[in-house]
C-alpha cells in the first residue's frame, strides 16, 4: 500500500512540474510528505511528447463510508467495476521523489533511488461532482521493500510513459510487470516525523 509519498520540488524534473502547476493554481501548492484526501500534481498525456501536468484530489471520494479510496490493486483494476472505467479511459501518473512505508517497529522508511531522480507511478483519475479525483495502482513488492511491506507503488519507467497514458494494450501489460527498479531506502528519524 502507498499511503504517503515525497514531492520535493527540487528533485529532477519535479521543479518543472511544480512550477507549472504553481501557474495553475496561483497559491502554494503541498510539497515534502504528500497524504491521501490532499491536491497533488499529476501527469497525463499532452502535446508534443510532453507530459501534461494536472491537479488531482488524491483518492476516490466514496459516499458511503467517507473513506477515501487512496489506492487499487494493479492487477485487478480491469475487472473492478470501480477502476475498469479509469483504467481504460483516465490513466494518469504521479511524479514523486519517493514513497513511505513502516516497518514492523512502527519506524517510517523512504524508498527512492539513489541518484535522487524523479520517480513516476502508475495513477488512475476520474472527475466526480466536479472534482478531479485520483488513485494510486500497488503491485507486488520487490526485494527491498517486501520485507517491510507486502505491497508497493506500480512504478513506470519513464520511457514507458506514453504507453502508459495513451495504450491501453500496452497499460495492460504494464500492469503486470516485474518491478526492477533500483531502489534505496532510509529510516526516517522520529524527530523528523
Amino acid at each position: 500500500m502507498c499511503g504517503r509519498y515525497l514531492f520535493d520540488p527540487m528533485t529532477g524534473e519535479l521543479k518543472e512540474y511544480y512550477k507549472l502547476a504553481f501557474q495553475m493554481k496561483q497559491d502554494d501548492l503541498k510539497t515534502g510528505e504528500i497524504f491521501p484526501s490532499e491536491e497533488v500534481i499529476t501527469l497525463g498525456s499532452g502535446p508534443d511528447q510532453k507530459l501534461r501536468v494536472a491537479l488531482t484530489t488524491w483518492g476516490f471520494s466514496n459516499h458511503q463510508n467517507k473513506q477515501r479510496l487512496i489506492n487499487a490493486r494493479s492487477e485487478t483494476v480491469e475487472e473492478k467495476p470501480t477502476f475498469r472505467q479509469e483504467f481504460r479511459r483516465h490513466r494518469c501518473l504521479f511524479p514523486m521523489s519517493g514513497f513511505y512505508e513502516w516497518n514492523k517497529d512502527k519506524e517510517r522508511i523512504l524508498f527512492t533511488y539513489p541518484d535522487e531522480r524523479e520517480m513516476y507511478v502508475a495513477g488512475l483519475y476520474r472527475v466526480k461532482d466536479g472534482q478531479t479525483e485520483s488513485v494510486i495502482l500497488t503491485t507486488e513488492p520487490n526485494e527491498l521493500v517486501e520485507p517491510i511491506h507486502n505491497r508497493m507503488p506500480l512504478i513506470i519507467d519513464k520511457k514507458d510513459a506514453r504507453d502508459w497514458l495513451e495504450n491501453t494494450e500496452k497499460a495492460a501489460l504494464l500492469l503486470h510487470k516485474t518491478d526492477e527498479s533500483k531502489l534505496v531506502l532510509q529510516k526516517i528519524p522520529k524527530d523528523k516525523n
